[in-house]
């Protein structure tokens, strides 16, 4: 098992006697399976039964860029978030596409939904398989555009117009990966990953459907590659009527500006397709408080309805209400084209790829997240 900083643990002799805590600074230890514990040899102690094990602090992993390119990246660079452990394989958490030049996130990939205890392999299911990480990257501040936790609080209470449009706290600088199991394992590169979401989208509906993909996976083992971005911006209605509006931006302390996305995207395939609708589809949540329902016949027929895993939850009871956000489903087809830096349908796969996808139950070591 592998700990990056170490190992926690409760431990008893073969009596079950003697109930003590352990800590270790080594980041591998071979545990062995007992009836109910897990058998452990100790530096100077005969073999103990450790009845608890942890890790000990916060995994962060590594940045890499990957020689091979995310689908439609190759004008940019594909960076993998993960960990190199050698002969023995390696865990790779997400792909970004990202414009180095213009600081600029153009969208990421993982896998959903991954446990807590990892399998350190050679390969790995989804898209993530055929990346490499080939250079190590430093992570510096010059990759992404500096915001300050406060400057969009300060930038709407500023502006008079967006203050009495929207009144409190609208918008919020996050990570656009809002699933909680992926976000711990990008610990430490959320600036280069974070935008301006709308806040009731967020903590509303895009997490409802977020909760719907973790239910859904959980019994049957189920995966997904997810791919996420933002298309648009939003506009912004002016009070002399006439149908005017204008872009809303944040201005930045150096002298740049933030867009505000009009729409979160994200395209769902589950890696055990049935033939069914639930297969391959594109969730998009409307980020604007402007958006009005009935425009989102625009982008396509709505499906969520069509997804069993999606029509019996909490999301597809609340995804018309928009106190909790406006979120549709969508086909790849109707929307591929409609989408900034949306990368592709069924088509779409690591360039220059040939690395097979590992058969269920491959073994590897474990890593615990």
């Amino acid at each position: 098992m592998y700990c990056a900083g170490g190992f926690d643990g409760i431990y008893t002799d073969r009596n079950y006697y003697n109930h003590r805590q352990f800590n270790s600074e080594n980041t591998t230890r071979t545990f062995s399976c007992g009836s109910d514990s897990f058998v452990v040899n100790m530096e100077n102690e005969p073999e103990l039964l450790a009845q608890s094990v942890s890790c000990r602090g916060t995994m962060v992993s590594q940045l890499f860029e990957s020689r091979k390119s995310l689908p439609d990246c190759e004008d940019h660079m594909t960076l993998v978030v993960g960990q190199d452990f050698g002969a023995i394989g390696s865990i790779k958490s997400a792909g970004i596409c990202y414009d180095i030049v213009g600081s600029e996130l153009k969208y990421v990939s993982y896998t959903a939904c991954p446990l807590k205890n990892r399998i350190i392999e050679k390969m790995q299911p989804g898209e993530l398989n055929g990346l490499g990480l080939d250079i190590n990257v430093a992570y510096t501040k010059s990759l992404f555009k500096a915001v300050s936790p406060t400057t969009i609080g300060a930038y709407l209470e500023h502006d008079k117009q967006l203050k009495q449009l929207l009144g409190g706290v609208t918008f919020e600088h996050t990570s656009l990966v809002q699933d909680e199991a992926i976000r711990s394992q990008l610990a430490g590169y959320e600036d280069m990953l974070s935008v301006v979401w709308l806040r009731t989208l967020r903590t509303g509906n895009w997490r409802n459907w977020l909760y719907a993909l973790h239910a859904a996976s959980q019994p049957a083992g189920s995966k997904f590659d997810i791919r996420l971005g933002v298309s648009g911006q939003v506009a912004l209605p002016q009070m002399g009527g006439c149908n005017a509006s204008r872009i809303l931006s944040i201005d930045l302390d150096n002298g740049s500006t933030l867009s505000v996305p009009a729409h979160i995207w994200a395209h769902v395939r589950d890696l055990h397709p049935t033939g069914n609708p639930q297969d391959e589809l594109v969730v998009i949540g409307h980020n604007s408080p402007f958006f009005k329902g009935e425009k989102m016949s625009d982008f396509c027929p709505t499906m969520c309805d069509q997804v069993a895993w999606m029509k019996n939850s909490l999301f597809g009871s609340l995804l018309d209400y928009p106190a909790y956000g406006l979120v549709q489903c969508c086909r790849v087809q109707d929307v591929a084209h409609k989408l900034d830096n949306f990368p592709g349908g069924t088509s779409g796969g690591v360039v220059a790829s040939s690395t097979a996808i590992p058969p269920p139950g491959e073994s590897g070591s474990v890593a615990s997240a």
